[in-house]
C-alpha cells in the first residue's frame, strides 16, 4: 500500500492498494480477503481517511466482499520509453 497526502482534505492521507495476488494453490481460503482487511486496518492506523484501488472488472465482486464500493472511472495513458 502506498500512502498519499491529499491537499483537498487538509493534507489528509489516502491509502492506495496495489497488486493483491494470491497464488492459485491457496485461493479459496480467504487469504486475499484477510490481506485486504489488514491493508485497510494499516491505512486506518496510519490516519488515512479512505483506501482506494484499481482492479479488473472481473475482480469487482471480490473487492465488494472486502467492503469496497465502485466509484468513478480510472483513466490511463501509457508513455513510450
Amino acid at each position: 500500500m502506498v500512502v498519499e497526502l491529499k491537499f483537498i482534505h487538509g493534507c489528509s492521507k489516502v491509502g492506495h492498494i496495489e497488486d493483491v495476488v494470491v497464488d492459485p494453490t491457496y485461493r479459496g481460503k480467504r487469504l486475499g480477503l484477510k490481506l485486504v482487511e489488514a491493508l485497510v486496518e494499516a491505512a486506518r492506523g496510519d490516519g488515512c481517511y479512505k483506501v482506494i484501488l484499481d482492479c479488473a472488472e472481473a475482480n469487482v465482486p471480490f473487492y465488494e466482499k472486502a467492503g469496497l464500493v465502485r466509484k468513478e472511472v480510472q483513466m490511463v495513458r501509457y508513455l513510450d520509453r
